[in-house]
């Protein structure tokens, strides 16, 4: 039996430096709320992988998460909630939230324009991986007495000191200014560096030490974040971006995306068309177009 019930008002709130109360209630329904179980899950990125915070709750709408670290004043955590029908085991997944401000309908309207405007117009396809920081030490080059790494080149921590290193892609649409090409002379030789500055939308949030991949494999480390708020709710990101030496060990890292490379369109598919006349308009290469902004554009028929 499917899961019939909704979870709705799934927040985050908290005025406590030790601990998150996350919240949801139900909207009106005839099932029993006793054949169905709560469990709450959490992941310091949006697309996870999320992992248990709660056993199966039953009747429960409120659970206070008090392991909480506050030694990296930029990681978000981000909560889902499971809800499971006893008989049948059939789950149905709400979220994910964070403890962010909710956006009002200026900066509502100002996110949806940014992301037409990165996704069809300026901005070029790529993924962002999320750079953990915490769970599981890597025992392969971390010492727990000195709290520093003991080597670099690690395959099982890519060089973040916790195991599998970074998060799921996530997909982002990114406007990327052309780097200046530069080269410092060191003591090892001469080493190219490229520095350069980034615009996308709110989503995916990033922060400090994050990787953002290319479609041709060039890889950038952020390395500064700055955001435009309409009352404290994010509606764009400015970054700046260090490219990663072919060399390093976060070019190990696997980027398993679900699909071709060669069945992805990896910029604007207006910006390489030129119709002359409607037919070849309503032929581009993106049928119904519309059904990409469900919330935005009314349904074509």
């Amino acid at each position: 039996m499917p899961v019939t019930i909704d979870a709705q008002d799934l927040r985050v709130r908290s005025l406590d430096v030790d601990f998150h109360e996350v919240s949801w209630a139900l909207a009106p329904t005839t099932e029993d709320i006793l054949d169905y179980t709560f469990q709450l899950l959490r992941s310091e990125a949006p697309e996870g992988p999320y992992e248990p915070l709660t056993v199966e709750m039953e009747d429960i709408y409120l659970f206070v998460d008090n392991v909480i670290r506050r030694d990296h004043i930029h990681v978000r955590l981000y909560y889902r909630l499971r809800v499971k029908h006893k008989s049948s085991g059939d789950i149905k997944e709400f979220g994910p939230v964070a403890q962010d401000p909710d956006p009002d309908l200026i900066a509502t309207e100002l996110r949806k324009h940014m992301n037409l405007l990165f996704r069809e117009f300026i901005g070029r396809r790529c993924w962002v991986m999320p750079v953990r920081t915490f769970g599981q030490r890597c025992t392969n080059c971390y010492n727990v007495i000195t709290g520093k790494r003991r080597s670099s080149g690690c395959y099982s921590c890519f060089d973040t000191s916790f195991v599998r290193g970074y998060h799921n892609p996530i997909e982002a649409w990114v406007s990327i200014d052309p780097p200046a090409k530069t080269e410092q002379n060191t003591s090892i030789g001469p080493l190219q560096t490229q520095v350069t500055t980034a615009r996308m939308g709110y989503w995916p949030p990033l922060k400090i030490r994050d990787i953002l991949i290319e479609s041709e494999n060039i890889r950038w480390r952020v390395t500064q974040v700055n955001q435009t708020e309409q009352l404290r709710a994010a509606v764009h990101q400015e970054i700046q971006i260090h490219r990663i030496p072919p060399s390093d060990i976060e070019y190990k890292i696997e980027l398993n995306l679900g699909a071709a490379l060669k069945d992805l369109w990896l910029g604007p598919s207006r910006n390489f068309t030129n119709p002359h006349n409607l037919e070849n308009f309503k032929n581009e290469e993106i049928p119904d177009i519309f059904s990409m902004y469900p919330t935005t554009y009314p349904n074509q028929r």
